[in-house]
Order: structure tokens, then sequence, then C-alpha cells
């Protein structure tokens, strides 16, 4: 996969090189819930084999970790950006399709797993919102939209200590 240790391998790359059928395979071994959704699948992978790539400019690299063992594991795909000897982990569920064809994979990744099974995992990540960029893009109006009510005082919130003292009180008598 990699031809050089200085070379840098960008996701775009990487859904190019694959089919569909492999990755299709990937992605229901490790997600055998998604059958139900495998379209949606199909759909971000052909959206994605003709889209523009766009330049990665915050130096984001795709990260996915296991955590945990057993039952409980699951994987975790994140933006790594490292700045000034620190290393910094974002979340990446609402980013534009075109800025992660432009991420590139990070090397520890690519020795540890199949190209097949990282785009899996970044299609899991990439669709957690849904399956279409218009339907993320709404998703993320809304969470800015409740995020300027929180901050101008128009909606209700409930603070952290009635909270607990709720969820205890429940537990007490539930």
């Amino acid at each position: 996969m990699i031809k050089s240790e200085s070379e840098k391998v960008l996701f775009k790359d990487m859904v190019r090189s694959c089919t569909f059928k492999k990755v299709k395979d990937a992605l229901l071994e490790l997600y055998p819930d998604q059958k139900k959704v495998i379209n949606g699948y199909k759909y971000v992978f052909q959206t994605l084999r003709l889209m523009r790539y766009r330049y990665n400019k915050e130096g984001l690299v795709i990260d996915i970790r296991k955590v945990g063992r057993g039952k409980n594991a699951y994987f975790c795909v994140s933006g790594l950006c490292t700045e000034k000897g620190i290393q910094q982990s974002y979340a990446l569920e609402y980013t534009p399709w075109s800025k992660w064809l432009g991420y590139e994979v990070d090397k520890k990744v690519l020795k540890k797993m199949p190209k097949e099974e990282i785009i899996a995992h970044c299609f899991w990540e990439m669709t957690f919102m849904g399956f279409t960029q218009d339907k993320i893009r709404s998703r993320l109006f809304v969470l800015r939209r409740r995020v300027k009510d929180i901050e101008d005082g128009k909606a209700r919130t409930i603070p952290y200590k009635e909270v607990m003292a709720r969820i205890k009180d429940k537990l007490k008598n539930g």
C-alpha cells in the first residue's frame, strides 16, 4: 500500500483503488447491523469516486483506534492534528466529504488494517449523521441553531446538579 515511508496516502486514493464489493464485505463483517442500509453506503462510495477532494489545510490525518475489549470494543475514527508537538483529536462526522477525501490516512493505520477495512470504518463515521451531505448539513444546522438558542438565553436548560439529583431520585424510586 505504501510505496515509501515519506509518501502520503490520501483517503481519495484508497476509495478510488477499491471496488464496492470489497468495501461492502468489510462493512458487513465489521458492522453486520448495517446490512439494511448497504445501498446508502453504495451511494456514498459512488459519490466519493466522482467527487473532487479539498486540500487539507488543517493537516488532519485519519486515525482509527480500537477502544475497549470483547463485546464492548468499538472503533474510534478521528482526525489527528499535531501542532507544536501536541497531538489533538477531532470528531469528523460533520466534515464535508470533499474534505475527507483530502485527508491523509495515518501510516500506523495503514500498517494495521487492509484498505477496505479502513474505508469501511471511515464510511461508518462519515454517515453517522446521514447518508447524504444535505442530511448531514441539515443536522449540523439544527445543532448550531440549538447552541445559538442556548447562548442567547432562548432555550430552557437544566443545571447539571439538578439533572443528577433527578437521576438519583429515579434510581432510588425505580
